[in-house]
Parts: C-alpha cells; structure tokens; sequence
C-alpha cells in the first residue's frame, strides 16, 4: 500500500524537520511524523495558531531561532504567540454584511 503524501505548508515542512531534529527527550522523527499528521493541509496561518497552542515554549523558541535565521530579523516566541492569538480571534468574527452595513 503506497503511502499517502502529506501536505504541509512551508513554515510546517520546518517545524517537522526542526522537531525531526531535537534531541529532547520524547522528540525525534517519530514525534515529528505524529505532528506533520496534526500540520496536514494547514494554511500557514493555521499552522502558527496551531503553534500557539500545541508547542511548549521551548519548542516556540527554537522555531522562532529558525524563523530569525530564514529572515534575517528578530523573531521571538512572544511573537509567535502573539500572531496566533490575534489569528485564532480573527476568526471567530462573524462575517459581515459590508453593502448593507455601508448604505
């Protein structure tokens, strides 16, 4: 049976390999595959409330030490939490009705 391929953004491909990588205990590739799993088919802004939510401190440090490096500027956990929050809020927003709310 052929194996399903999993869909996952770039900041998830990442987090994966990051978390592949980790020598903390409980870590490794078998975690990694459990997590790429949860990360299947997320919108980068669903991975990074997903991160918000699901990642430990020290794992959102060490993404957000891979996000400063990619990009040359000073990312922090604080950041990364701060992003999901305000994400996770926007969407619980009710959708609404510009035409008739502007006439």
């Amino acid at each position: 049976m052929a194996k399903k391929s999993l869909k996952l953004c770039p900041l998830a491909q990442h987090l994966v390999k990051m978390l592949a990588e980790s020598n903390r205990p409980g870590h490794g590739p078998t975690y990694a595959l459990s997590k790429a799993h949860e990360l299947h088919g997320l919108s980068t802004s669903e991975v990074l409330v997903w991160v918000g939510r699901s990642l430990d401190g020290r794992n959102r440090s060490d993404l957000a030490d891979v996000l400063s490096n990619a990009s040359g500027q000073d990312v922090d956990a604080g950041d990364i939490a701060a992003v999901a929050r305000v994400e996770k809020a926007s969407r619980e927003l009710p959708t609404l009705d510009l035409q008739e709310l502007l006439s």
